[in-house]
């Protein structure tokens, strides 16, 4: 019997690239149709979110829960900074007006936006703002799956309370609203943490202008918020209650807007020297927020600068 040769490697080779371009060209249609071909494959090219004039600066993301995400950014292209968001989809095709749909355009600046689903295929985005031209206030507003705002424009003041509120950090309170916390400096003479409700139709839920998670001697700073499951939320944040050594504390505080530990927070760490900027699982940020003075922070400089043009 006669035996039958080996095909030789470059026959198979040019096999294999044959039905390979074949393949390609049969799912070229489906591929295209299905939109896989919108997410670029090229790192120095990605997909564009906005690329207005100015600046595009601190952008923050969640799920929009259907494969896709709704980002927010601080946007300089009216010569100053205001906050807008854009959808993108699972296929990497913006959804929304070119550039970015406005969340808020009022006076002065608005800065520092974070984002959570409301659970409805939309967002709820919280910032730092200076409308009143004369210290920061916490605002937040709603934007829906197709990109329409849904509450007052420019935002719901979540706290106007005196001096200045600042980096806001934001969860979903399982029932289509939220619960933001910042850091907040109405005593005049240090910061605190401080938070608030704000429901799925824009109506702030608990005591005016926030409710107190620590007043602790000195300084808390930069907290982050994780969901408690109930409606309520868990914050941890920097402290300085100690006066020698930043330390780290948590709290509690229930969907009704009480604290539920004990009075000021309870300690996470108080290990010798500094312990720093806390993170939990949830949307929250901590850029470098800040100059420190000895121990504790400059108030003239309590957030980052953001380079201009």
């Amino acid at each position: 019997m006669k035996r039958r040769g080996l095909v030789p490697v470059e026959r198979r080779v040019s096999s294999l690239s044959t039905a390979i371009a074949v393949i390609a060209t049969l799912l070229q249609p489906v591929l295209a149709s299905s939109g896989f071909a919108q997410w670029s494959i090229d790192p120095f090219v990605n997909n564009a979110i906005s690329s207005e004039a100015d600046e595009q600066t601190y952008p923050t993301i969640a799920s929009d829960g259907a494969g896709g995400a709704i980002i927010t950014w601080i946007d300089g292209r009216s010569g100053d900074d205001d906050i807008y968001a854009q959808r993108i989809d699972a296929a990497g095709v913006v959804q929304w007006t070119a550039g970015g749909v406005v969340i808020s355009t009022a006076a002065y600046q608005q800065r520092f936006p974070t984002i959570v689903s409301d659970g409805a295929g939309g967002a709820i985005i919280t910032w730092q703002d200076l409308r009143s031209g004369t210290s920061y206030d916490i605002y937040a507003q709603r934007i829906n799956g197709a990109g329409a705002t849904q509450w007052t424009a420019d935002g719901v003041a979540i706290s106007t309370a005196a001096n200045g509120q600042y980096l806001p950090t934001i969860v979903s309170d399982g029932a289509g609203g939220a619960i933001v916390a910042w850091y907040d400096s109405r005593s005049g003479a240090s910061y605190d943490i401080y938070a608030r409700r704000i429901n799925g139709a824009g109506a702030t839920q608990w005591t005016a202008n926030g409710v107190a998670i620590s007043t602790a001697a000195n300084d808390q700073v930069y907290p982050t918020i994780a969901s408690d499951g109930a409606g309520g939320a868990i914050i941890t944040w920097q402290d300085l209650r100690s006066g020698t050594n930043w330390d780290i504390y948590a709290q509690r505080v229930n969907s009704a807007g009480a604290v539920q530990w004990t009075a000021g927070g309870v300690a996470i760490s108080t290990a010798a020297r500094r312990c720093l900027r806390p993170r939990p699982t949830g949307n929250s940020r901590a850029p470098d927020r800040g100059r420190r003075t000895g121990t504790g922070l400059n108030r003239t400089t309590p957030i980052p600068s953001i380079r201009r043009r």
